[in-house]
């Protein structure tokens, strides 16, 4: 089974998936990438906020543009069957600077694209994170929101550089710089309002993807949150993307 099928992507109609989170993000946006561009599919790939650029087996073309009309333009000529990357500059970090949220919502709204896959948080590459107020960018036409959060955070201590916004992860979790993180943690991050799925749009299907379960005793761990839970309206999954092993 990949990826596309374990999460019951939809591959017969159009979706916009914004992906939230911490440890692992862009692997799973590739991954899905690819998948989709072996159905076949005419796929948009983007960001509301920063991204590193792709590897090139990834995409066709990227288009860069602060013009909403030049942006617009180009996608409305896109034809092919493929993989295409729209964002706003390069930055000095070598970094696809992101669109904004209302100009991904009319690209969905064109029609055009049968997937648009957007990375809609940051994380600096860090294994956790809390949202700070004015995350995540998501697109309110967002018919799924992926957050992920990576399991080798468990057992790490509660300090900068193991989580990104570490006060907004403390009020959260309810634990305090120097406490160990623990799956009590993670569920807590995964259920509070203003957690994983802070300003996820009301329709939006929810999954949990707790990542980097790379023994057996990180998927038990990843099996206890999802017990934690209790929240009908959140689907939690467990994977391990560098096995490409998948559990529900």
């Amino acid at each position: 089974m990949n990826i596309v099928e374990f999460l019951n992507i939809e591959s017969n109609k159009k979706e916009m998936i914004s992906i939230v989170g911490a440890g692992g993000k862009t692997t799973l946006l590739y991954n899905i990438s690819k998948e989709l561009k072996r159905m076949y599919k005419r796929i948009l790939l983007t960001t509301t906020t920063h991204i590193y650029i792709p590897p090139k087996d990834v995409y066709t073309d990227l288009f860069l543009s602060n013009s909403r009309e030049t942006l617009f333009k180009y996608a409305e000529a896109i034809k092919d069957k493929d993989l295409f990357i729209i964002g706003d500059s390069i930055t000095k970090e070598k970094k696809i600077k992101g669109i904004d949220i209302s100009i991904a919502d009319e690209i969905y709204k064109l029609g055009i694209f049968d997937f648009i896959l957007i990375e809609a948080d940051g994380s600096k590459k860090k294994p956790i994170k809390a949202p700070a107020e004015w995350e995540p960018m998501i697109p309110q036409m967002s018919s799924m929101v992926i957050g992920v959060i990576g399991l080798d955070s468990l057992g790490k201590i509660v300090v900068e550089d193991s989580i990104h916004r570490l006060k907004e992860f403390c009020n959260i979790s309810e634990c305090r710089p120097g406490d160990i993180i623990n799956g009590s943690m993670i569920a807590k991050l995964i259920k509070h309002p203003k957690g994983l799925f802070k300003n996820t749009p009301e329709k939006a299907e929810k999954i949990a993807l707790l990542n980097k379960a790379d023994n057996g005793s990180l998927i038990e761990v990843g099996f206890e949150i999802k017990r934690m839970i209790e929240d009908d309206s959140i689907k939690i999954v467990i994977t391990s993307m560098k096995n490409n092993m998948y559990w529900m």
